[in-house]
């Protein structure tokens, strides 16, 4: 019977050392660990796979159980793309009439 077991909670595709970790006084065989997996993936069925290390107090560290979800649910929730944005068009600048110009209009040219 370990002292302490720390759980590893891991995604699809993620690493056992990225995985979420939770320590654990509760679990006391191999047994309740796979009830407590079980019970994980029901509630969460995303979790790929679940990890259980036992530590004793002397600082022993080994592998105690491990459980692999046979039916992961990678579905990722669909979401509306983003609105196309309108393009504006862009205000041509009115040129400015110079001197010239001006007084062209002014005689009536």
């Amino acid at each position: 019977m370990p002292d302490v077991v720390e759980i590893y909670l891991c995604k699809a595709g993620q690493k056992l050392e990225d995985g979420r970790m939770i320590m654990s006084n509760d679990i006391i065989d191999k047994e309740a660990a796979k009830a407590d997996a079980v019970n994980r993936v029901k509630i969460s069925p995303s979790l790929a796979r679940i990890a259980y290390y036992a530590i004793s107090s002397n600082g022993d560290f080994k592998p105690y159980y491990s459980y692999t979800n046979p039916n992961v649910d990678n579905a990722v929730p669909k979401t509306k793309p983003p609105p196309k944005l309108k393009k504006h068009k862009r205000k041509k600048k009115v040129a400015k009439k110079g001197f010239w110009a001006k007084l062209k209009k002014s005689l009536g040219f």
